[in-house]
Order: structure tokens, then sequence, then C-alpha cells
């Protein structure tokens, strides 16, 4: 079974009294079709992959608040802005949207979007999280470590937090937090297989 890593990260550390409520709402936005009018950074992913595919210019990607809906435009003002400064400061490179996965006890954990810096020759990974607030430090210890888990042989992981403006890095996987990930998603796939032998 494959489920994105926002997902797996949200079962892992939410409340295990409601891991199966949880399990099955996961299970059930699986087989739902993609809907985007409740993708809020739908809008800005796109034009942020036209901006590195040398389709639009730097001035035409910082005017991008103009043309969302004003709920939108000063979220996508400071992401605009800050994603040119973070790339620009921490000498990031675009790799595209290249997904990353992660084997955990037989759950396939996939994330996607993602930066790489290159020094001395050694690559490291950085997933871009869009989101308004960091996450809480414990499911961003956890999503580091699946990135690790994901990425073993890279020099290092990151997540890119672009409107918070932080950059959160990791160059060892956490032993401690990989045994956790991997006692959680063996939970996720028992429920899975009950509520699959209750239908």
């Amino acid at each position: 079974m494959r489920i994105r890593g926002s997902q797996f990260i949200e079962f892992a550390y939410g409340d295990k009294r409601k891991d199966k409520s949880k399990a099955k709402s996961i299970i059930d936005d699986l087989e739902l079709p993609y809907d985007p009018a409740k993708d809020r950074y739908k809008q800005f992913r796109e034009a942020m992959a036209s901006y590195e595919d040398k389709a639009i210019s730097d001035q035409q990607f910082l005017a991008l608040h103009t043309k969302v809906a004003p709920n939108k435009s000063s979220g996508y003002r400071v992401l605009s802005q800050n994603y040119l400064d973070l790339k620009e400061d921490h000498a990031l490179i675009w790799q595209g949207r290249s997904p990353i996965e992660a084997n955990i006890a037989g759950l396939r954990v996939t994330t996607a979007w993602y930066l790489r810096t290159e020094a001395n020759n050694q690559r490291r990974i950085i997933f871009l999280h869009f989101g308004k607030e960091q996450l809480p430090r414990k499911k961003e210890r956890g999503l580091l470590t699946v990135l690790r888990m994901a990425q073993p042989d890279s020099a290092g992981v990151g997540i890119l937090n672009i409107q918070p403006g932080t950059l959160i890095t990791a160059t060892r996987l956490n032993q401690e937090e990989a045994d956790y990930l991997h006692e959680r998603a063996e939970k996720f796939l028992l429920i899975a297989q009950d509520l699959r032998s209750a239908e």
C-alpha cells in the first residue's frame, strides 16, 4: 500500500486512540479522485514549476499573488519572495517534482516536490513544505526520518518551510525515530487489513 508522507506523519503522531478512524479516513481518501478545489497551493506549485522551467520571469513569479483569490494573495506573496530568497541563501537547486519513496515495514510512504543542495559533490535532499506554519517538532523529526529512510545514500535531508522562511536539516538517521515509525507503519497495515476483512 502507498500513502503520502503527510498522511503517514499525521497517523504516526496523531492520537493513538483514533488510529482506526484515522487509518480509515486515509484509506478512503486514496479512493477519491483528486479535487483541485481543496488544493490551496496548486497554483503556486504550478507557477514554481513554470518559473524553474524558464517559462515565466522572476517578475511574473513575484506577481503571482495578483492572479489568485484575495484569501490566498498575501500567502502567495510571501511564498514567491521567500522561495527565491531561500534558494539563493542556501544555494538550493531545483530538482523537479520527483517522488521519493520510503518502504517502512511494507508501507510505501511517498513525498514529492523537492530541491537539493550540492556541497563537496554531496547531494542533500530538501523537501518543500508550503504551509503557513512549520510542522510541530516531533512531526518535523518524523518527516526528516522518512526522507532519510527513503534516501539513505544522500549526504543529508531537509525541510524547507517556505512561508516561515526556515530550513531544517538532518545528516544522520535517527534510529529511535525510525524504529517508532516502523511500529506505526505496522499498526497502519494491520488496521488496513482488518478494514478489508470487514468489507
